[in-house]
């Protein structure tokens, strides 16, 4: 067995050299730490999720991976804001279910008008402590508006590493997003971010993105996989192998230690027949349903495996 390996089952600090020759060694290998550390912060229990695409397409912003940029020639369906009511709906029985929803909108922000809707919604909520928004950039007035409305976690993804950034938008910066998400702690909001992967990006930009979520303190790290969609600037890139996400998630769950990992979009793609295996990987969450643009897995399936596995679901 790695030397290394020996000193991480001690739950030791990693640095990002370490982390780096990780992806050399063998999955069984990195199980073995991932999973230790998954069970010492997070036990048996699962964490399930599941979001609204609460204002679809014709966003302002160039990034080459989403199908949803007005930068990308997709068949994606445009809509604005959906009515309130029905998100809240939807989130209502959504909640029955999955200990989490998200309300997600397209674009670079939403505007005032839209913001005032929804926390008059959030104030009539039963369950607004288990709903999270992630509506891009947020002014401070707006952030003290969803604190008062009853909203406690943001949501709102770094995406990759600050080097490589440049490589997939430039239509607003990575300052801005650290900027979002710093104010956003600063108003007491728990912080979801997390990135997207198989973008392009080398194993040293997984790492250096991995430390800057611990860095900044993300209280939960939504990890998606790169899906190429007809008509995105990246539709040309080639699928990730499954044992390389699994690697990956491992050396999160190494790196970070103790906030939430969750699976997300591209879960069922990629992975297949080995979804259950995020868990030996050292996440503890994921999202169920439908993504934002694509169709995810039902939640009746993913809490059957989850029973399989003799794991709890955990309620927030």
């Amino acid at each position: 067995m790695d030397s290394l390996v020996l000193e991480l089952l001690d739950i030791k600090q990693i640095t990002k050299d370490e982390a780096l020759r990780l992806f050399d060694l063998d999955i069984e290998e990195l199980f073995l730490v991932s999973s230790k550390i998954r069970k010492k912060y997070k036990g048996n229990k699962v964490k399930v999720c599941s979001i609204i695409n609460a204002k679809s397409g014709q966003c302002s912003e160039n990034c080459k991976f989403c199908a949803q940029s007005a930068f990308n020639k997709t068949d994606v369906k445009v809509y604005p804001l959906v009515d309130t009511e029905k998100i809240k709906e939807i989130s209502t029985k959504a909640l029955d279910n999955v200990g989490c929803f998200g309300i997600v909108s397209s674009g670079n922000s939403l505007n005032d008008n839209e913001i005032e809707k929804l926390c008059e919604m959030f104030k009539q909520h039963k369950k607004v402590s288990h709903l999270g928004v992630s509506i891009g950039r947020i002014s401070d007035e707006n952030f003290k508006k969803l604190k008062e409305a009853g909203i406690k976690k943001m949501h709102h993804n770094l995406e990759t590493s600050e080097n490589f950034y440049p490589n997939i938008c430039s239509t607003h910066s990575y300052k801005e997003r650290i900027d979002t998400i710093k104010r956003a702690k600063n108003f007491g909001f728990e912080i979801c971010s997390g990135g997207l992967f198989g973008i392009g990006e080398s194993l040293k930009d997984r790492i250096d993105l991995a430390f800057t979520l611990k860095e900044i303190g993300s209280d939960s790290v939504p990890m998606n996989f790169f899906m190429p969609i007809k008509g995105i600037a990246l539709e040309h890139l080639p699928v990730m192998h499954p044992i390389e996400i699994l690697k990956t998630i491992a050396i999160y769950r190494i790196i970070l230690q103790t906030p939430d990992i969750m699976v997300c979009g591209g879960r069922e793609m990629h992975l297949r027949d080995l979804q259950s295996w995020i868990f030996q990987a050292g996440a503890n969450g994921m999202m169920t349903g439908g993504y934002l643009t694509t169709i995810g897995r039902d939640i009746i399936t993913d809490r059957q495996m989850v029973k399989d596995l003799d794991m709890e679901l955990e309620a927030e």
